[in-house]
């Protein structure tokens, strides 16, 4: 039985990854690395912005500047400001969801909050929100969704997580929860729906007005 639903943000809730992608390719080709969309798109939906500067140091042989996630925090919150909204469909599911909920991200804790408050949706959630910040180990390790559900007062098998990334998707695997996948703001929703089933997530939608009707089977 589910008794909680626990939702990635960025992909998920709101609108976000072209505006994460866009900054992130802008201040990556200041330091001399260029990747199109489509590349940021396959490799970098769902990791933290630390892991992907990580991996990108160690590939082309550099050190990025120190301060580029405090950059990027300040272009996000500019760029939130002017064109952040939630995922379309979602303020209507979550007035219908009847079971608690929270949120489970690897985005930072400020800038969840600031994105909750633009978009209209922390009504929905107050401060029931986990993020990378408050774990040891990031998504796709499973602590992020196991605080989240302790924090809920719930087992992990107790709790349904919705996400839109391999990575994500991982991490509420490995946590013990159930999944469902989605794909709605995703660059390519067939592709993606397609990894997220290779990952062992059996339930994928496309359009959030169809999450209360993939809830129900498994939330019985």
């Amino acid at each position: 039985m589910i008794s909680h639903v626990i939702f990635d943000c960025d992909g998920v809730l709101i609108d976000s990854e072209k505006i994460l992608m866009a900054v992130d390719m802008a201040l990556l080709a200041e330091n001399g690395i260029h990747l199109t969309e489509a590349e940021m798109y396959l490799r970098f939906v769902g990791p933290t912005f630390e892991d992907m500067a990580a991996e990108l140091e160690r590939e082309y042989k550099k050190a990025l500047p120190p301060d580029l996630s405090a950059r990027k925090d300040v272009m996000m919150l500019e760029r939130y400001r002017r064109d952040l909204k939630p995922v379309p469909g979602v303020i209507p599911m979550l007035h219908q969801l009847a079971l608690p909920k929270s949120i489970g991200t690897n985005g930072p804790r400020d800038r969840a909050l600031e994105a909750l408050r633009l978009t209209g949706l922390e009504p929905f959630f107050g401060d029931r929100l986990t993020t990378y910040e408050d774990v040891k180990n990031p998504k796709p390790a499973p602590d992020v969704y196991q605080l989240a559900a302790s924090r809920a007062g719930f087992t992990p098998a107790h709790c349904l997580v919705v996400e839109d990334s391999v990575t994500g998707a991982t991490a509420a695997l490995a946590a013990g929860c159930k999944v469902i996948g989605f794909t709605g703001v995703a660059h390519d929703h067939v592709a993606k729906a397609r990894e997220l089933k290779a990952l062992g997530v059996s339930h994928v939608i496309h359009d959030m007005g169809e999450l209360l009707g993939a809830i129900s089977p498994i939330a019985a």
